[in-house]
């Protein structure tokens, strides 16, 4: 039995717009298996509509993207905070902020550089973007080591994390694209 023609190239174009509609998706979860984070990696990428037609060094750009207004809007709450800290004159709790305040900075630095390389130098993004994760370990681990001398809790914990996780997945897409620097061989 023959089967028609229009039949035939009706056939082929479902086939391929469900490989279309499902490719995306592999791509995504395949990357984000590569990552520390592969759930909130995947949910970040796939809330992201841009993520539909990314490619790989596309899909890391995506996540800085989602980083660094993270990290901008943490920088601004730590500057709050050091300001309330300063006027209420809390002397060690506005030292530890001011710190932070310094660390958020070159975060937010480092994170602003990282799409500028991504594509054509992997190795000059990973090495900015493990700056940017230095930097807010630094500043949540300044308030962990306070805590036993009566130190106060990190009012930035949860934004430290949110930051941290998606820049260490952003590195995570990086790295899997490779850069020919043994930094890049490290998890």
């Amino acid at each position: 039995m023959k089967i028609p023609a229009r039949t035939q190239v009706l056939f082929l174009l479902l086939v391929l717009f469900d490989s279309h509609v499902l490719l995306p998706a592999e791509l995504i979860a395949d990357t984000c298996r590569k990552t520390i984070y592969p759930g909130i990696c995947v949910s970040t990428l796939r809330s992201n509509p841009r993520s539909a037609g990314a490619d790989v060094t596309g899909l890391a750009r995506i996540v800085f993207d989602t980083a660094l207004p993270k990290a901008n809007s943490t920088l601004n709450l730590v500057n709050e905070l050091y300001a309330k800290a300063l006027k209420a004159k809390e002397q060690s709790f506005y030292e530890y902020l001011s710190n932070c305040l310094n660390q958020y900075e070159e975060a937010v630095s480092s994170l602003n550089g990282c799409t500028e390389y991504l594509g054509s130098d992997n190795f000059g993004t990973v090495l900015r973007a493990t700056q940017a994760v230095s930097y807010v370990l630094i500043c949540e681990k300044d308030f962990i080591a306070l805590r036993p001398i009566g130190g106060r809790a990190s009012p930035i914990a949860a934004q430290n994390n949110a930051v941290e996780q998606l820049v260490s997945i952003a590195l995570g897409i990086v790295k899997s694209l490779g850069c020919n620097q043994p930094i890049c061989d490290f998890s």
